[in-house]
């Protein structure tokens, strides 16, 4: 267009010193032209909303629209409701239907269009703290995205710090607390099976088998760090650990490689230098990122936090301890299914630095293969791999 305009001006305006009149009628056509070719630009330069998604998680409500680049914005929070004003937008029928969502945060929506803005009203169950962000597209998302929180102002889901009491000293003393992390979650649906089955969904039905099977056990008490499709940012999930006083790390995966031919279940416990094996890099980076909004929780040099639990998992005990849960859960594991690896492997995952805990990831087998990924689809074969992640933490304890 740019270009095309250049031209014209270069073929209309060019000196010419026995121009006569027909020259200032050419210089009125040019600019009807360009008025045109103008207008023309501007009426089909909208801003398209491809898509919306809603996540409801313990804490937040999640909005994310699928945009065109350089989307303009503003949000505003009211009484009981959220104003979400988008200049020049184009709604798509299919998104059009994907607006009415609700939950225990958002009651009810309205669409309303005022010359070239789109208003979108949500009617809340109370005021919420906002937050609103646009990222880029990544290998997974190819549209922009623009990401607006509601979270809730007193959230009393995970508490930062434990008051010690005398009952609650006993039940740290007499109750073994097991963390179960179900990988992904939310946007973050984590790999994508060969049948176009989701990781997300498999690792969460697997964690809530696990911690059933956990609580029906006297002495041991299981923790979730989800129980809905919600993601829970990596980082987070090591400090519901500590909250909780928990004395294990279960965190649940399925691999995907390119290959298909790869299959089994493997275990894997930290390793501050990162992967041991060139496969173990490939996983780590791919566990340790966030696709779900285009931000990475890999660790933060300058997260005093962060780093203070590298120094104490670093201790050789702590190594000693997860090594010696992830052989039993492996040799548990062996018996119900091929092994993909049959000795714990390490890598640098982000989940897997937890203070003071023993911790591994358990990849139950590559959802990447086609025998494998129905396997992890299969209710009964779901009950297999629970049971033997949990006769492996029994045999630990042993």
């Amino acid at each position: 267009m740019h270009q095309l305009i250049k031209n014209l001006k270069h073929n209309f305006f060019q000196p010419n010193k026995e121009a006569k009149p027909p020259y200032l009628a050419g210089k009125m056509r040019f600019f009807i032209l360009l008025s045109l070719l103008l207008g023309h630009v501007y009426a089909d330069n909208k801003t398209t909303l491809f898509d919306f998604r809603f996540w409801t998680s313990p804490e937040r409500t999640r909005i994310v629209i699928d945009t065109e680049p350089n989307v303009r914005f503003s949000i505003n929070g009211q009484k009981n409701q959220v104003v979400l004003k988008i200049k020049n937008a184009k709604l798509l029928n299919r998104t059009y239907k994907k607006l009415f969502y609700q939950d225990q945060r958002i009651r009810k929506t309205h669409v309303k269009r005022d010359k070239n803005t789109l208003t979108l009203t949500f009617k809340t169950a109370k005021n919420y703290h906002l937050k609103s962000y646009t990222l880029k597209p990544n290998n997974r998302y190819r549209h922009h995205r623009l990401v607006v929180d509601l979270m809730d102002k007193k959230s009393t889901t995970i508490k930062s710090r434990v008051t010690p009491n005398k009952q609650s000293s006993k039940v740290k003393n007499t109750t073994k607390i097991i963390l179960i992390d179900a990988g992904h979650g939310g946007e973050d649906s984590g790999a994508i099976g060969y049948r176009h089955s989701k990781e997300k969904y498999i690792t969460l039905k697997i964690g809530k088998k696990l911690a059933k099977k956990i609580n029906q056990t006297l002495g041991m008490k299981a923790v979730l760090t989800r129980r809905g499709d919600y993601y829970v940012g990596l980082t987070k999930r090591i400090r519901i650990a500590q909250a909780n006083h928990a004395s294990l790390f279960i965190s649940i995966h399925a691999d995907s490689v390119k290959r298909i031919g790869a299959r089994g279940a493997s275990v894997y416990t930290l390793s501050e230098r990162g992967g041991s094996t060139k496969f173990a890099r490939d996983l780590e980076k791919s566990q340790n990122t966030v696709y779900q909004f285009g931000t990475s929780e890999t660790l933060i040099k300058d997260d005093q936090y962060l780093n203070k639990i590298l120094w104490d998992f670093s201790r050789k005990d702590r190594d000693i301890q997860s090594q010696k849960l992830g052989f039993k859960i492996l040799k548990r594991m062996g018996k119900i299914g091929y092994l993909h690896k049959k000795t714990p492997q390490k890598a640098g995952f982000v989940v897997l630095k937890t203070p003071f805990i023993p911790s591994v990831l358990v990849e139950t087998a590559f959802i990447s293969n086609p025998e494998d990924e129905k396997r992890l689809n299969n209710s009964k074969q779901q009950d297999k791999i629970t049971n033997a992640i949990y006769q492996g933490i029994l045999d630990y304890y042993k």
